[in-house]
């Protein structure tokens, strides 16, 4: 932390995997000009969700004395419970004056590319964008749902993190992991 100059809050342990992974793998690909360690953005794991209420109403974030921002997942296709969880999050953070972002799939492992799991394992995965992607990766491997973001981002290349996080916005193809990347970085100018 005393090399931190900006602070991303999450969930947990996976998200600062793929945040880092995502954040070399296309700096390293020139898709991005600097990664996150040569930038001093560290993520931050605030243990869930819910935790994130604490650190904006409790100043926790603040009293860091750093730039700030949050990165969860959606929960897309989970309870509406979950989905309502995420939102007032969202509102909570971004009343703070804080940048709020969270995936436009359900969980960071919707990412993962079904044909890189395929050429690594031989196990062939079907799931969406709003499954539950991590359950049915574990399944299928014979993996704990909470190892599956771990042993299989890093091994994620540019070209796939980049195709598995194409969107359509009006006429043009964005990467929202290339997006995200690019906000969060510009927490330091």
């Amino acid at each position: 932390m005393e090399r931190a100059r900006a602070v991303v809050l999450v969930e947990g342990k996976s998200d600062v995997t793929f945040l880092r992974h995502a954040a070399k793998t296309l700096k390293d690909s020139g898709h991005l000009p600097s990664n996150l360690e040569e930038k001093g953005i560290v993520p931050i794991l605030v243990g869930g969700c819910g935790s994130i209420k604490h650190w904006v109403t409790l100043n926790l974030a603040d009293d860091l004395g750093l730039p700030w921002c949050v990165f969860l997942d959606s929960d897309i296709g989970g309870t509406v419970e979950q989905v309502a969880a995420i939102e007032k999050r969202k509102v909570e953070v971004e009343s703070a004056g804080r940048a709020f972002y969270s995936t436009r799939k359900r969980e960071i492992e919707n990412y993962i590319c079904p044909e890189m799991i395929f050429d690594q394992t031989g196990v062939r995965v079907v799931f969406t964008d709003t499954c539950d992607a991590k359950k049915l990766i574990g399944q299928a491997l014979r993996v704990s749902a909470n190892d599956v973001l771990d042993q299989l981002w890093p091994r994620m290349s540019a070209s796939q993190i980049l195709l598995r996080s194409t969107y359509r916005d009006g006429d043009q193809d964005k990467s929202e992991i290339q997006d995200l990347l690019r906000n969060i970085l510009a927490l330091i100018d």
